[in-house]
């Protein structure tokens, strides 16, 4: 398996996003770097693993995650000039059906980002086709799942404070 981030638009990224018509997303890197979610690259351990693995061996963090869908319009989730610090990104889809037997397929990126006084985590999602039944923005309570997701800077105070060591060093089972 292959450990390698994607860094460039290639192929594969233009058929995931242009012909499949799947939502990724962009993380502008605070050493210039962007980097691309290519979901699903064949021979390549997944994206988010590869994305924290490079994160943690260069120590460094994006200053921007954006979402990237073929022929939507910028959509900024987190930015921060100092670099993002305790977030976390999801990618999935859902299925809304009636008893008629209808149905319509929706996909949707999370991003989350712990608050700076580490005692919520805000949401900003993304869904399309646009829905009712999905929040743009919410808060949510840490769990051990949330934080266990989480990439952090090098030298976090976010991953120091007592309430979220606890997560980080939480047992295994």
């Amino acid at each position: 398996m292959r450990t390698e981030v994607c860094t460039n638009f290639d192929d594969y990224m233009h058929y995931m996003c242009h012909v499949k018509i799947n939502m990724s997303w962009t993380a502008e890197m605070q050493n210039g770097v962007i980097i691309y979610g290519d979901y699903e690259r064949p021979d390549y351990q997944d994206c988010w693993t590869r994305f924290k693995n490079y994160c943690i061996e260069n120590k460094v963090v994006p200053v921007k995650i954006k979402l990237y869908m073929f022929g939507m319009k910028e959509f900024v989730f987190f930015e921060d000039p100092n670099g993002l610090d305790g977030f976390s990104i999801c990618r999935g889809c859902s299925r809304d059906q009636s008893l008629s037997g209808e149905f319509k397929d929706f996909q949707f990126l999370t991003v989350s980002l712990l608050n700076d006084q580490c005692d919520y985590i805000n949401v900003r999602k993304f869904a399309w086709p646009e829905t009712a039944f999905e929040e743009a923005e919410s808060v949510r309570l840490i769990t051990q799942n949330n934080i266990e997701h989480m990439i952090f800077k090098h030298d976090s105070e976010k991953a120091k404070h007592p309430e979220i060591q606890q997560y980080i060093n939480w047992p295994t089972m």
